[in-house]
């Protein structure tokens, strides 16, 4: 009897898991115009994968906090397409915008940067290379890169490369196996 007892006990646990993960949501996709939102501005931004005939909402999370930008309706497919705001008080910096569905399950998220209205934007569409605009021209300059400065890291490579070179000498000065 007790043996019944667990049988049915795990067969009804994997039969919830199954039911809730049938019940959770696929992981949606949002296609904004672009990836650095000016703040006060509109953003053209398209779903798709979303639940079904249901509501969504977009909000801005970061470090001006949580906005909400915009509730939309998603149509059979799953799918919506929109114009939303960005709030002028929206701080310059990165950002994830989040699709919420309805039972406050995150169906989609990305990576966005805010950027000030004025030049300062255009500047910084530039510096990104959104899809918006074209990648800036190669120049012969040479990039400066921060290097590890550091004596222990650069002492334990000298220090690997010679052990590397002394091993490999004593190989190279071993007598070949007799056959």
């Amino acid at each position: 009897m007790h043996r019944n007892t667990r049988r049915v006990t795990t067969i009804l646990g994997l039969l919830a898991v199954a039911v809730a993960t049938a019940w959770a949501h696929e992981k949606g996709i949002l296609k904004p115009a672009t990836r650095t939102l000016t703040a006060g501005d509109t953003l053209a931004l398209a779903g798709e994968k979303l639940p079904k005939l249901g509501r969504i909402t977009v909000r801005l999370v970061g470090v001006g906090g949580r906005m909400a930008l915009d509730t939309v309706r998603t149509d059979s497919a799953g799918a919506f397409a929109a114009l939303v705001l960005v709030p002028a008080a929206a701080t310059p910096g990165a950002y994830r915008l989040v699709a919420v569905a309805d039972d406050g399950d995150e169906v989609a998220t990305l990576d966005v940067t805010v950027v000030a209205a004025g030049p300062a934007a255009d500047h910084a569409r530039m510096v990104h290379h959104d899809d918006t605009t074209a990648p800036e021209e190669p120049s012969a300059e040479p990039l400066m890169l921060d290097r590890a400065r550091s004596p222990v890291v650069t002492w334990t490579a000298v220090g690997a490369i010679v052990l590397a070179l002394v091993l490999g000498g004593m190989l190279l000065r071993r007598p070949p196996h007799a056959a």
